[in-house]
């Protein structure tokens, strides 16, 4: 891992052109890999891949699947069926992509370094099904180089990592769509109207079909129960067990896409598959661990890797459902994350905020001025030496509040290992 990061002076530099060099050296393991299915957009890729898996799984199918960010470890990002990748089998093929990189003088970044390597892992472990998760914009994504997915998904699009794919939503969106392929199923998650009218424009001569949510599937939440429909199927089934309304769109998502993959699907598959899906700081309830040691058995610890403004909007939208008890945060962002956009959202649901840095991250925004943004939405705010700290500073204030640390998918990763 520390021989990659050395390869490029930028952490990211998006292009093709380099993995493609790589990849071709390599032999393109990636073309050897059947039925691949893209996942691209701002937010909620994680928990519809994981929602994906889980249905494709329980239809008895194996499923291999690449996701980025990590949050402990980096064997996280590559799963191999129900495992995630050895430590022998990723040194083994990290070390063939980088042992090939220094003999051919290759100049590629750490995730194209990577990704190629994760495409000889799935070459030599296949499954019937490949999930990727793309890792930024969609064009010049590394998940990009499959030329034949059965399916593509895009999650919805919004705001983040403006300096590498634009200002406007319109370059987003444009970004996002550039991963579309000929000859595909393009199945459409909720969307903006001007997004919507965007992939409309992007994907005007691509003859794919498209399903798209609110048009093709619908998913409505009644009497405790969870409801999907489309012009083929009506499922009458239990909620998910990943929390939160937008957890109802990922997976409404997810079932539409299994729609076009297995044709036909079983409705207690189903259930029994959203039940099973976990995915880790998405709304978790901590319930065991260490941290629990800092805090009073009435308060109740919740994570989420939030850290823009539509996911921001997400996890408010559930606070809001948590009556009759004090909201306490605890947040940490990165430096290249807009604190006043992300914090406005959550002016007349939290009680107090805890600003604290994110450890071992040297972009870690100063705490100072996320307490300060805090402070100018009306949030009572202080900075706080760290978690732990932080956790026990709101136990003696309030030992009924109910606490949310959020922020960073990086802050997540550090929760975790503590915890």
């Amino acid at each position: 891992m520390d021989r990659l990061l050395t390869l490029h002076p930028k952490k990211i530099d998006l292009s093709l052109e380099r993995i493609k060099v790589l990849l071709k050296e390599l032999k393109n393991p990636q073309d050897k890999i059947k039925n691949v299915i893209n996942c691209v957009g701002t937010k909620g890729k994680g928990s519809t891949c994981a929602f994906l898996k889980s249905i494709l799984e329980e239809h008895g199918k194996t499923v291999n699947m690449y996701v980025s960010p990590h949050l402990q470890r980096f064997n996280e990002r590559i799963i191999l069926k129900d495992k995630e990748i050895s430590d022998q089998l990723l040194n083994e093929v990290l070390s063939k992509t980088m042992d090939l990189i220094e003999k051919s003088k290759i100049t590629v970044t750490f995730f194209e370094a990577t990704s190629a390597a994760m495409y000889l892992a799935f070459e030599k472990n296949p499954a019937d099904y490949t999930i990727l998760e793309c890792g930024l914009g969609g064009r010049l994504d590394t998940t990009a180089v499959v030329n034949e997915p059965i399916a593509q998904i895009i999650t919805p699009i919004s705001y983040d990592h403006m300096e590498f794919l634009g200002e406007t939503l319109d370059k987003i969106t444009h970004e996002k769509c550039g991963i579309l392929k000929q000859d595909t199923n393009i199945i459409i998650s909720k969307q903006s109207s001007s997004v919507l009218k965007q992939i409309d424009k992007e994907t005007e001569n691509n003859p794919s079909p498209r399903f798209i949510f609110g048009e093709d599937f619908q998913i409505n939440r009644e009497n405790g129960r969870f409801i999907y429909q489309d012009d083929q199927s009506l499922f009458d089934l239990d909620l998910p067990n990943l929390q939160g309304d937008h957890q109802l769109i990922n997976a409404g998502t997810a079932i539409a896409a299994a729609q076009k993959i297995l044709k036909k699907l079983d409705p207690k598959k189903i259930n029994q598959a959203l039940k099973n899906t976990k995915h880790r700081a998405r709304l978790e309830k901590i319930t065991s661990g260490k941290l629990l040691e800092y805090i009073n058995p009435n308060n109740q610890l919740y994570l989420d890797g939030a850290h823009n403004e539509a996911a921001a909007e997400a996890v408010n939208k559930f606070l809001e459902t948590l009556k009759g008890k004090k909201i306490y945060m605890i947040l940490g962002m990165l430096n290249t994350k807009d604190a006043k956009v992300f914090l406005k959202h959550f002016s007349s649901t939290i009680t107090a905020l805890k600003a604290i840095a994110i450890p071992h991250q040297d972009n870690s925004q100063d705490p100072k001025i996320l307490a300060n943004i805090a402070n100018e939405y009306g949030i009572k705010a202080n900075t706080t030496k760290g978690i732990t700290e932080a956790l026990h500073e709101i136990a003696n204030e309030d030992s009924n509040a109910i606490i949310i640390i959020t922020g960073s998918l990086y802050l997540m990763g550090e929760v975790l290992n503590l915890n």
